[in-house]
């Protein structure tokens, strides 16, 4: 039987990753199951401060020893928006064994996670054997496919609260016979059936997760229908593929099925007949 790591405290996890790289595999006090090849398994769960949940006034911050299984029950100030993206990027089987840190590794199935992440305008904290710092979520990402320093894993989430009346959506496709997903996260206000102050992210084949301005502009003051959803999954297609200088039609037809399923989603019961 493969020997597990135990870390007590993050200073002893980030020496931990130092060692292995990206041979680390994380779990949370959980059987991992099947374990690839040449992978160290490290138990998370014995950390208190990466299994904490801190629910203030104005801002969440969550430990990324959460595995997607608890993300989905206990996700608070986020409207629903994690708690459905967990639910949607691992299924049961698999949903109480992959942690928030793994998800937060370009290489990991659940990278979608960031695409909800990088609507809520989150924090990432960092720590490797010699210091901490915060960066945003947008830094992150772009750092992160560079290579983080060595040692160096997210400890935390953080993100501010949103107002109560904001309503959002998630959905997510997988490239069919291929690697790859496609994911958009939205947020806005619905005043009388009329669209207010949208906001749309969208995760490609080949982009890391951004806004999509040209769609919110689309419908922002506008009244929730059909078309409405139909020329913003549009434009944030061609602003994507524009971004990428990608002339692919089949990531075409993804980026438009993940806005409108999202946006539709939003706007369930407010569209005029």
């Amino acid at each position: 039987m493969m020997a597990v790591q135990s870390p007590k405290t993050i200073a002893e996890l980030t020496k931990l990753v130092a060692k292995h790289g990206k041979r680390s595999l994380f779990i949370s006090g959980i059987d991992p199951g099947t374990v690839p090849n040449g992978k160290v398994i490290i138990d998370i769960g014995g950390i208190s401060t990466l299994n904490e949940l801190d629910v203030a006034k104005d801002k969440i911050v969550i430990g990324t020893g959460f595995n997607l299984g608890r993300l989905g029950r206990e996700a608070a100030g986020e409207n629903g928006l994690l708690r459905h993206a967990a639910s949607l990027l691992a299924n049961p089987l698999v949903r109480n064994r992959a942690t928030l840190l793994q998800s937060l590794d370009p290489d990991a199935l659940y990278f979608d996670i960031t695409t909800a992440l990088m609507l809520l305008e989150a924090k990432v904290r960092l720590q490797n054997p010699t210091g901490k710092r915060t960066i945003s979520i947008r830094d992150y990402l772009e750092t992160v496919t560079k290579g983080l320093k060595k040692g160096e894993i997210p400890t935390h989430i953080e993100f501010p609260r949103l107002p109560a009346d904001e309503r959002v959506g998630f959905f997510r496709v997988g490239r069919f016979g291929g690697k790859g997903t496609v994911s958009a996260a939205a947020r806005m206000k619905l005043i009388r059936n009329v669209c207010k102050n949208p906001e749309i992210v969208v995760s490609s084949l080949s982009l890391i997760p951004l806004r999509t301005t040209a769609a919110e502009k689309e419908i922002d003051g506008h009244a929730a229908s059909e078309d409405g959803i139909k020329r913003a999954s549009v434009i944030a297609a061609n602003e994507i593929l524009e971004l990428s200088h990608s002339k692919d039609s089949y990531e075409r037809s993804l980026i438009e099925i993940v806005v409108a399923r999202t946006l539709r989603s939003i706007m369930e019961g407010s569209i005029a007949a």
